[in-house]
């Protein structure tokens, strides 16, 4: 799922590439996040981590887009704005995911504080709280 949108990060460097001023500035930063989050993917399985990194990534997708929604030559090149179709609805995607995952966890959560006090802790065999 996150793996999908950062794919498409070489592609919106290369069209971007000669139409943005600072280019390597600007995609820096993204750059470097990327190369973390394949380190973390295959070697870690903290989901906290991973999912801080991906915040990370996502205000970083924010930034660029930002800075090429304001470039009059991007707006009219139809790679960039198909590039720019599929990490939003990539990332429109991941959002599903993770407000899902919230809310797992949030019943999860209940179910730890109330397991004491009820027959419920008989059934579930957990007692770590659990937060993102």
């Amino acid at each position: 799922m996150f793996r999908a949108r950062t794919d498409v990060f070489p592609s919106l460097y290369e069209v971007t590439q000669d139409k943005v001023a600072r280019h390597n500035e600007i995609f820096s930063e993204i750059m470097q996040l990327r190369k973390k989050e394949f380190s973390l993917s295959n070697l870690s399985n903290e989901i906290e981590s991973f999912l801080e990194l991906e915040w990370r990534i996502h205000h970083e997708i924010n930034f660029i887009f930002q800075v090429c929604n304001k470039n009059p030559k991007l707006i009219k090149d139809g790679n960039f704005l198909y590039i720019r179709d599929v990490i939003m609805d990539k990332s429109s995607s991941i959002s599903k995911q993770i407000k899902k995952y919230r809310k797992a966890t949030g019943i999860y959560n209940q179910s730890v504080k109330y397991k004491n006090y009820t027959l419920i802790w008989l059934l579930l065999p957990y007692s770590k709280k659990t937060s993102i």
